[in-house]
């Protein structure tokens, strides 16, 4: 006969042990079940009581003394009933848990994946990783200021970029924009917004980062990684965008 295990089933290893027992051996007293299961007799007391919370162990007197038996195997029914039931509450409560706990790991992950860099070396890197995303990139604010501050590597830049084939979506502060007009840089559209618009920092939006850069003579940006803020700030800038003037 091949071996059977109840452990898929919720028994512990020593609760099939004691139920097969006395499945095979019928109405028997404590001290032969300790002798055909090997077990200690404190173990086999304390199996007993929890098959008999299961339903699953039965005793009669005879001759004040205890006999044991196993109860009808179909008991086993109940137990799996029950466990499908337990499967299935905590299956509705993990997908109530869910959202709380991906709104953490999310949390975690922003605050895991944001960096700071500071002067023109940090702004070069956050400039090599835009074109090593290779995606279009969106710009709310720009003041004008990053070909003065990076020179000759902002042009280099550009070059780079345009080479690249990535495009570019600049909103300008007003008071720029006309000046920038004039600028040769391909694959470069621009729009601006009115004066009571300007923003003192500009923002970057490229592959799935979010660089908000301050341009101080030693300028400085704030770069997350984080496809659900990126995708909401081209939201934000897609609204921007179609109420800004050419």
């Amino acid at each position: 006969m091949a071996e059977i295990s109840l452990q898929e089933f919720g028994l512990s290893r020593n609760e099939e042990k004691v139920y097969l027992r006395l499945l095979e051996h019928g109405v028997i007293p404590a001290g032969r079940l300790i002798k055909i299961t090997g077990l200690h007799r404190a173990a086999v007391y304390d199996n007993i009581d929890l098959l008999s919370e299961k339903g699953l162990v039965s005793y009669v007197i005879k001759a004040n003394r205890k006999y044991f038996y196993a109860e009808n195997p179909a008991r086993m029914a109940d137990i799996v009933e029950k466990k499908k039931k337990e499967a299935e509450s905590m299956e509705s409560r993990f997908r109530e848990l869910l959202p709380v706990l991906e709104a953490k790991r999310l949390i975690t992950k922003s605050k895991q994946e944001a960096t700071i860099y500071e002067g023109k070396k940090g702004l070069k890197s956050v400039c090599e990783d835009l074109l090593r995303a290779g995606k279009d990139m969106l710009v709310i604010g720009a003041t004008g200021l990053f070909i003065g501050i990076m020179g000759p590597y902002a042009w280099n830049f550009h070059r780079r970029r345009a080479e690249a084939g990535i495009r570019m979506k600049i909103i300008y502060n007003e008071k720029v924009f006309e000046e920038k007009k004039l600028l040769k840089i391909k694959n470069r559209e621009m729009r601006y917004l009115p004066l009571r618009y300007e923003t003192p920092a500009t923002t970057w939006i490229f592959g799935d980062n979010i660089a908000i850069i301050l341009w101080y003579e030693t300028p400085i940006a704030f770069v997350m990684r984080s496809k659900e803020v990126a995708d909401s700030y081209r939201k934000f800038f897609t609204i921007l965008w179609e109420g800004a003037k050419k």
